[in-house]
């Protein structure tokens, strides 16, 4: 396929000059907007263009067990299409291309819409555009539990399109395929608009945030300059992603919000997709109007996979990517293994995988078995315990009470890993190396104070602080002399922080925080809430 030719904008960003395509089907025919986008794919297309596996050698089981651990985290990028990613992919092409069929550039209608837009923006007129020039857009929903692959899926899918072309004369256009965005926390129009004009600043390198995103400028203001803005730019798509946030909006901003996005669609003519989890339903069918225009593609519920052909190709795909010294060949046991304990979640397997190689490589016995998988799901996946019990116990009503799953940081848990395998090795090489030699008595004070403590079953990071506290403040002592004071600074450093947690209320700040995080808030979240930070869009929204 021909690299297609860019140009350079001010912004330092190359963008892709059009090339004009014949999309095959009469109703595309004769609109540039559709004819400079990638041709339609087949299923099989779609599912060769979607594959995606990150780089990967046998000789990397050979690396050191630090090296490894980093190397489990590329298993995150992982993703194998199966048949509902394609059938996505076959929708959203759909979607976006009959999104343009009445917002043709070489068409009058087009100009006068802008002039319409225009003209309305100057009056102060209610955004309301004429019958005969409303949009052939339309709007669908993407819902399922967290980790399915929602937005991994559409980010794939999005993958396929350039985000920016560039039209040249007659047209003397950028058009804006695609824009992606997050539904604000509290449900504030002004909060999207302003994510909107900073988005298309970055992408385009215009000024619209300035122009249109301060103080100044009106909540209907900045609705008519973004629906100028979608059409000046032919915006293909916009996605508006994690809807349920929603649900925490104040007062009627959630209605206020739904309704903007019916304006989008009906008036502006910009095709909106949502992404959500299962808390959306409840959002979008409790208004029977929105709950049909939401579905004008007809909606995709992603719930769990089934354990059929589609999971064993994906688990099979995954488990190519072995970092133990050790690797297990893929049996039924273990297919049916990690579908249970995942409840056919893509993510929780994917990790449940990672967890179970990391686990392998730090006891030493270098392979993943049946019960190591069992046993690490069990021990690592906590948060997620009461919702995937629900999962497995198939009642409806139990499942009711878990619509969203709490996901697991799995490169922050693999990172607090490392440390702890670095100075096991180092104690473990050291040992054995001086064993040989017959050198111990040349071993460092330090290190033989970690070791012994280590021996002691005391944890690798309390060991070496103790170590480096007591040395430094006891230089003369001898190793006896040291054992003792560390086995007292352990138990004094213990108690301490026993009576740090019993008089935790008396921190007002950290109880906040506390509080926060049970709701699944972050810190800074909760701060703001109860006015102890402001939040830095503050000035925008008064």
């Amino acid at each position: 396929m021909e690299k297609a030719k860019v140009v350079l904008l001010e912004n330092d960003r190359e963008i892709p000059i059009a090339t004009y395509r014949d999309q095959g089907i009469v109703d595309y025919n004769g609109n540039p907007l559709i004819e400079a986008l990638p041709n339609i794919l087949s299923r099989e297309e779609s599912f060769d263009q979607l594959y995606f596996l990150p780089p990967y050698h046998e000789s990397e089981r050979n690396l050191s067990a630090t090296h490894r651990y980093h190397a489990l985290i590329r298993l995150t990028q992982f993703f194998q299409p199966i048949n509902q990613t394609i059938t996505l992919e076959q929708k959203f092409s759909r979607f976006i291309r009959y999104g343009y069929t009445n917002r043709n550039p070489l068409k009058k209608q087009h100009v006068q819409l802008l002039n319409e837009l225009h003209s309305k923006l100057l009056t102060e007129e209610e955004l309301d555009i004429s019958p005969d020039m409303r949009s052939s857009a339309s709007s669908f929903t993407l819902m399922g539990f967290p980790g399915i692959g929602k937005t991994s899926a559409i980010e794939r899918i999005l993958s396929l399109y350039p985000q920016v072309i560039l039209h040249q004369h007659p047209l003397n256009t950028i058009q804006i395929v695609w824009l992606k965005l997050n539904c604000p926390h509290d449900g504030s129009i002004k909060t999207l608009c302003i994510s909107f004009f900073q988005q298309i600043d970055t992408l385009i390198g215009t000024n619209y945030y300035d122009k249109y995103g301060k103080n100044r400028n009106s909540v209907s203001s900045m609705v008519i300059r973004m629906a100028q803005i979608s059409r000046l730019h032919a915006i293909g798509v916009i996605i508006i992603d994690e809807i349920q946030h929603l649900l925490t909006a104040k007062g009627n901003a959630s209605e206020t919000m739904l309704n903007f996005f019916v304006t989008l669609v009906n008036e502006i003519g910009v095709p909106v997709m949502f992404i959500g989890t299962m808390k959306a339903r409840a959002l979008l069918q409790k208004d029977f109007r929105q709950a049909r225009r939401s579905s004008g593609q007809g909606d995709m519920v992603w719930q769990q996979m089934e354990n059929d052909d589609d999971w064993e190709v994906l688990i099979t795909s995954m488990w190519d990517y072995q970092w133990t010294i050790h690797p297990i060949e893929l049996n039924r046991e273990m297919i049916d293994t990690i579908y249970f304990e995942s409840q056919g979640i893509i993510d929780v397997a994917v990790k449940i995988f990672i967890l179970a190689q990391s686990r392998a490589i730090e006891m030493g016995t270098e392979k993943v078995t049946v019960a190591l998988l069992k046993k690490v799901a069990k021990e690592e996946l906590q948060l997620m315990r009461s919702s995937l019990d629900a999962l497995k116990s198939g009642n409806p009503r139990e499942i009711a009470n878990y619509e969203d799953i709490i996901p697991l940081d799995i490169e922050e848990y693999l990172l607090n890993r490392i440390p702890a395998i670095d100075i096991k090795e180092q104690a473990k090489l050291k040992k054995e190396k001086l064993r040989q030699s017959k050198l111990i008595t040349e071993v460092s004070l330090s290190e033989k104070l970690v070791m012994s403590l280590i021996n002691l079953e005391i944890d690798e990071k309390v060991a070496e602080k103790t170590a480096k506290y007591l040395i430094n403040k006891n230089p003369d002592s001898n190793i006896k002399e040291l054992m003792t004071a560390s086995l007292q600074y352990i138990e004094d450093e213990s108690k301490k922080r026993t009576i740090r947690k019993e008089t935790y209320g008396n921190n007002k700040l950290q109880l906040i925080i506390n509080n926060g995080k049970k709701n699944k808030k972050s810190a800074y979240e909760a701060l703001m809430e109860e006015g102890y930070i402001k939040s830095p869009l503050d000035e925008f929204m008064l």
